[in-house]
């Protein structure tokens, strides 16, 4: 196989997303006969193929923009939107249209940043009324990766990092359903019931969480005491 170079004078070679066969040529033919181009992209370093956030010329660019408010909230909506496809393929119902995360494609894994703009302006929306914190913890909002850390469920997290909490596990990334809390917030409260927040958490902090709730769902369907209104983490 001949073996390009590209940016940066490393060789490069792209995957067919179809049948995972390397290529110097970026095209390939999907399922339904269209020409189409492998965003798969491989570089080889010093006699390894690696990634191409990882080839040494975009090593840099790629860390500035995931520490940037629109990388960031692009990689939490992609995030969210493969646990959302995990949840469908194990069979499960998820209620509403979903309106902050574009439904998942079968054999569709490029994700278009563009469509995260719902997401993002959701986010802001929230930043108007409650300022540049968790609404919850109070905690300041980060974006980045040089924050304090937690360890919880052997993932180590940063715990004022922004994570998107779907408030009732079984309805989909809406946005009467949606609030952007800390991830200390979403990853310790999981699918708990209320009652056992009580116990976790500060006083003052669940009669938020109880004040958004009561008003994002007003019809009072719920019981609060019993319900596990948790969302599992992304």
């Amino acid at each position: 196989m001949t073996v390009k170079r590209g940016r940066g004078r490393y060789p490069i070679q792209y995957r067919n997303p179809i049948t995972g066969v390397l290529s110097s040529n970026s095209r390939y033919t999907d399922e339904q006969g269209k020409s189409r181009t492998s965003t798969s992209v491989a570089f080889l370093v010093d006699g390894k193929w690696v990634s191409k956030r990882n080839a040494p010329h975009n090593r840099e660019t790629f860390r500035k923009y995931q520490n940037s408010k629109r990388g960031y909230m692009v990689t939490l909506h992609k995030s969210a939107k493969n646990h959302l496809r995990k949840k469908l393929e194990r069979g499960r119902e998820i209620l509403g249209d979903n309106e902050l995360i574009e439904a998942p494609r079968k054999g569709v894994s490029r994700q278009n940043p563009w469509l995260a703009q719902k997401f993002i302006q959701h986010f802001d929306e929230q930043v108007t009324r409650y300022g540049y914190k968790c609404p919850l913890t109070h905690i300041p909002f980060t974006m980045g990766s040089n924050n304090q850390k937690f360890e919880i469920n052997n993932q180590v997290k940063t715990f004022s990092n922004v994570s998107p909490d779907r408030i009732f596990n079984h309805i989909g990334y809406d946005k009467q359903n949606t609030i952007f809390t800390s991830q200390l917030w979403n990853l310790t409260k999981m699918e708990r019931p209320l009652s056992e927040l009580d116990l976790i958490f500060k006083t003052e902090i669940m009669e938020r969480y109880r004040a958004i709730i009561a008003e994002r769902f007003p019809d009072q369907k719920y019981n609060f005491n019993e319900l596990k209104n948790g969302a599992e983490p992304v």
